[in-house]
């Protein structure tokens, strides 16, 4: 590897962000010969209430990238192989019988990989490790000179360090200073939803193999189980909604809200022991038109999310890991017109994940009067029509496995106008 953290050879890649695609890049970079050094904030993993499911067409991603041993031997990780749709227009049997098989749903994907996120971040950061990359964790301000031969400039321990690189990737989540201080802009959609979420301890009680999205009233439950006996609990609600789960009781008020006869195990749920910590975010689309500049590029959040209610966030950053890679191990200069296949590609993707999640959002009726008649007009058309809810096949085979007729803008005005 021709790197050291003093700057004096040069890398052939610096990651700043050892988050998932920070750490997944660097495994992938390395163990093709590449020099590269990761520079992470964090000295330990922390839980930042998000990140749990990796789709099946994400999980395809990690294993093109030599990885999918890595993702299922996490500490934790389980495999979700049916999505089941609890909701109120359906009884929990039903439901059951309305299950979809997410084991077939991707060859060589067993179904959502559920995993925690700061145990992930562990594993890849190990993966990294071994691959030969150097992983600096600790670090605090850096700055980033881009250009042909572009350096960062970073503190550790209260000294400052720089490295030298052909290339350098900017993979430091949603809210990126390196972004912002490169002068990138970023597209954030207005939030029509607010998502909270908690990690709870519910003795095993719901059923490892499931999971759901589903609504009952002014709530939509979305859960992900973990290994043991952890499970992930989401509850999203209309922007507009004027309950929030804030203040001391929060907790208490959102392991109540799961308490639905739409449920297989409220009871269960609303008991269980909180894991973790309790907060809530706005749920947006975000995007930069081109995340490329000379000698630098944009991976994963820091190039813009999906909304989060599809749980997209993991597989996104696999598909743009993978493909960024390629195109560096590729291509022998890395330049923004060399590389524009990467922005491209994710241009397109991440437009039909919007779609798609829109489409999630509109049948959910979020905000609309009299909610209940809206969703059941919608369900009554989608079965009459199930073209019109193709798009939502792209949530789990992945936004190339559909043609472009499925992302049609006429398709939600049809579904809004039921």
């Amino acid at each position: 590897m021709r790197s050291d953290i003093d700057g004096d050879l040069d890398n052939d890649v610096v990651v700043i962000g050892g988050g998932v695609g920070g750490c997944a890049l660097a495994a992938r970079l390395a163990t093709a010969g590449l020099g590269v050094t990761v520079l992470e904030r964090e000295r330990v993993y922390r839980d930042q209430i998000r990140g749990e499911a990796i789709a099946p067409w994400g999980f395809r991603e990690a294993v093109e990238l030599g990885l999918g041993d890595t993702v299922l031997g996490t500490e934790g990780a389980s495999v979700i192989s049916r999505m089941v749709p609890y909701d109120e227009m359906l009884t929990v049997e039903r439901a059951r019988s309305a299950a979809m098989d997410l084991s077939t749903t991707v060859p060589g994907a067993p179904g959502i990989i559920g995993v925690g996120h700061p145990e992930l971040r562990e594993a890849l950061a190990t993966a990294a490790a071994k691959a030969g990359a150097t992983v600096v964790r600790g670090v605090g301000r850096s700055t980033v000179e881009p250009g042909p031969a572009p350096s960062v400039t970073y503190e550790l321990d209260g000294a400052h360090h720089t490295v030298r690189a052909r290339f350098v990737v900017v993979a430091d989540g949603k809210n990126s200073a390196t972004r912002t201080a490169l002068g990138i802009p970023i597209t954030v959609t207005t939030p029509r939803v607010m998502l909270t979420g908690l990690l709870v301890d519910d003795g095993g009680a719901w059923d490892r193999a499931e999971t759901t999205l589903g609504v009952d009233g002014r709530n939509q439950y979305v859960v992900v189980p973990r290994g043991a006996d952890l499970i992930r609990l989401y509850i999203a609600r209309s922007a507009t909604d004027p309950e929030r789960f804030n203040g001391p009781e929060r907790v208490a008020r959102f392991l109540a809200a799961y308490r639905s006869p739409a449920l297989p195990c409220p009871d269960a749920l609303a008991d269980a022991t909180p894991a973790g910590p309790c907060a809530t975010f706005p749920m947006t689309d975000a995007w930069t038109d081109n995340p490329l500049l000379p000698g630098i590029a944009l991976l994963g959040d820091a190039a813009g999310w999906s909304n989060p209610v599809t749980a997209q966030g993991l597989s996104i950053t696999l598909r743009d890991t993978r493909v960024l890679a390629e195109a560096l191990l590729d291509t022998p200069t890395w330049t923004p017109q060399t590389l524009r296949g990467y922005a491209e590609e994710r241009g397109e993707r991440m437009a039909r994940l919007r779609f798609a999640t829109a489409l999630t959002d509109l049948l959910s009726a979020f905000g609309m009067p009299e909610r209940a008649a809206k969703r059941r007009r919608m369900t009554k058309l989608l079965r009459e029509r199930p073209d019109l809810g193709a798009a939502l096949g792209a949530v789990h085979a992945g936004p190339w496995a559909l043609g472009p007729e499925a992302f049609s803008p006429d398709i939600l005005t049809t579904l809004a106008l039921a």
